[in-house]
């Protein structure tokens, strides 16, 4: 059998060669799915290894009303859209997350960000959320190409609800996505940045993988606890190891990688609440392209949030 590591390497160099990689900036992050009692919450911690800077932005996309935030670097986006679905996503191309940030900071530095960082996922997250119903918008993240006819679907683990289900779904370049709905005994589900089904997928070793392993298992045990929508984005912010690279919620650590901030999406209400940390986040407006006297169907907040002082959150 072809060693996984020496396919892996060829496959970077033929994107390398072909320009493709430099545009496919993921996404290292912990999401959640929940059941509550009255609700379907969707919740994300974001983390990069570089200060981000963050929009809301309101529109309609394809006669749809749709509501995400966009990291103004990279163009990421996640939200949700006027039916109630909601869209997370979390890296397992841990290599290019990585080097993210020193790219973004080089870019930044030479003032050609808006030329050369723009990644094609943004794209695809919106166009998803430009359907009506669930099974549109998981065929949309599977199979959207846009612009790039070598980057197909969404990559990474991706969770997708509306008002009845959760589902996840696991792809990478090398491997075929596979989709699974949560079964309605179960309250919750977490991804990291590992594969679940597929096992050669994201972090394998390492403390990197410990992280990712530890963030996971944090999340699920405390999150069985949350009752409203808040107490799932407060438990994924509360401060459970002393080594910050271990946190659901990571402060400034030896790996460079920290939350810049977290969306909260609540299915059924239709609202998403985005808190951004005061020191790794900078937030940068809302963007308002609704037409002119148009209801909102979908209702958003922003929260600026500042870092864990000794495991208690600090004032805001």
């Amino acid at each position: 059998m072809p060693n996984m590591k020496n396919i892996n390497e060829e496959i970077n160099r033929i994107q390398n060669i072909m320009g493709i990689s430099p545009k496919n900036f993921m996404n290292e992050c912990t999401i959640a799915g929940v059941k509550l009692e009255d609700t379907i919450v969707l919740a994300k911690n974001r983390d990069r290894g570089y200060k981000a800077k963050i929009e809301l932005v309101h529109e309609i996309v394809d006669d749809i009303e749709i509501a995400y935030w966009r990291d103004i670097d990279t163009d990421w986006s996640e939200g949700m859209n006027e039916y109630g679905i909601g869209i997370v996503n979390s890296s397992l191309a841990v290599k290019e997350d990585e080097k993210e940030g020193e790219n973004i900071n080089n870019f930044r530095e030479n003032d050609s960000t808006e030329k050369k960082m723009k990644s094609y996922n943004g794209k695809k997250i919106r166009k998803a959320l430009s359907y009506k119903t669930i099974e549109k918008v998981i065929k949309s993240i599977v199979s959207y190409t846009g612009e790039d006819k070598y980057d197909v679907g969404l990559k990474g683990e991706t969770l997708v609800a509306d008002d009845e289900n959760i589902y996840v779904i696991e792809m990478t370049r090398i491997h075929n996505h596979i989709i699974k709905k949560l079964k309605k005994n179960s309250k919750l589900i977490v991804r990291t940045n590992h594969g679940i089904y597929q096992k050669d997928a994201g972090y394998t070793k390492g403390e990197k993988r410990k992280s990712s392993l530890s963030r996971m298992k944090l999340a699920k045990k405390h999150l069985k606890d949350a009752k409203t929508d808040i107490d799932v984005i407060d438990k994924l912010k509360q401060k459970y190891e002393d080594d910050p690279f271990l946190n659901p919620y990571r402060t400034k650590n030896m790996y460079n990688m920290s939350t810049v901030g977290q969306i909260m999406l609540n299915i059924e209400k239709k609202e998403i609440v985005v808190r951004i940390d005061n020191e790794m986040g900078e937030f940068v407006g809302i963007e308002n392209k609704l037409p002119k006297d148009y209801t909102p169907k979908i209702k958003i907040r922003v929260e600026n949030e500042k870092t864990h002082l000794d495991g208690e959150k600090l004032p805001t």
